[in-house]
């Protein structure tokens, strides 16, 4: 009879075992696909803002400055 009882332990152990390693597995697939949604999602808004706000992305320094000083002179 103990034999018996060693036995179910044992594949209720190998059971639960399984059973959580399954959800560890679940888990880490969800976290990369939510990764991958999120990365996407950032490169849709970046493209967006890109054409939106295309003049001040490719707008350097030296032009935002010129732009300034011809708005925006010591005399106003």
């Amino acid at each position: 009879m103990k034999k018996y009882l060693v036995i179910a332990a044992i594949c209720a152990g190998v059971c639960a075992w399984v059973y959580w390693a399954g959800g560890r597995v679940a888990t880490q697939k969800c976290d990369t696909r939510i990764a991958e949604i999120r990365a996407d999602q950032q490169s849709t808004n970046l493209e967006i803002l890109r054409t939106v706000h295309e003049k001040t992305v490719n707008t350097g320094v030296r032009d935002i400055r010129r732009i300034l000083h011809e708005k925006y002179t010591i005399a106003d």
